[in-house]
């Protein structure tokens, strides 16, 4: 297990090397601007915004403690002051560092940012071309559950759906490599759980990049 921990890290930091090329860092970046004089409440949620990329306002609220007027209060003028950017999906707001992330990987972001679409994405990534009921099974909710989250997933251009005669299957779109990443990346306790069945991701796509 340690040795293949070490070949995945050694694999990651290649994998990051590759993707800055044409991708924004995947690694926590720092806080867009000056910060001295600041509000302390108000760094405080630009730094979590920072660090946790992607995060809705109901997790801002109860990670950095804050009640919901507040936290609009202080998202609202650090999205004016250009240091922070929003997108609306559904019933949820986004946030993320200004100009660091383009579309798709917000979308993602958001996504691995609620515990359902996560739970699907990653046993996509584990197992591509399963069906609702192997993800219902693998996520332990029902299967009009796991329809509603992959109806959005795909609307969102982040999941594939495939039918080959009456059989439907799901995969995530362009394969699972940068959902991994962003989850070693944004989502260590996640990732904790999930490095050893994610560990062959890394491995092949890497593999990939020195060809």
């Amino acid at each position: 297990m340690r040795g293949t921990r070490k070949l995945v890290d050694m694999r990651y930091a290649l994998l990051l090397r590759q993707w800055s090329e044409d991708n924004p860092p995947f690694s926590p970046p720092r806080a867009r601007g000056p910060t001295e004089g600041m509000d302390p409440t108000q760094k405080r949620v630009l730094e979590y915004v920072t660090d946790h990329p992607g995060v809705h306002l109901r997790e801002l609220c109860r990670e950095v403690g804050l009640a919901m007027g507040a936290a609009q209060y202080h998202v609202g003028r650090l999205e004016k002051e250009g240091r922070i950017h929003s997108v609306r999906r559904g019933l949820y707001r986004f946030f993320f560092p200004a100009a660091l992330f383009g579309e798709r990987q917000r979308d993602v972001l958001g996504m691995l940012s609620l515990e359902r679409p996560r739970e699907i994405l990653l046993n996509l990534v584990e197992n591509p071309g399963s069906s609702q009921e192997r993800l219902a099974t693998a996520t332990g909710v029902s299967q009009p559950t796991v329809s509603w989250h992959l109806k959005r997933l795909i609307e969102l251009g982040i999941v594939e759906r495939h039918q080959a005669g009456r059989a439907v299957t799901y995969s995530v779109f362009g394969g699972g490599s940068e959902v991994a990443a962003f989850i070693k990346t944004y989502h260590p306790t996640v990732w904790e759980r999930w490095s050893s069945r994610l560990a062959d991701i890394f491995i092949a796509y890497s593999e990939g990049v020195d060809a």
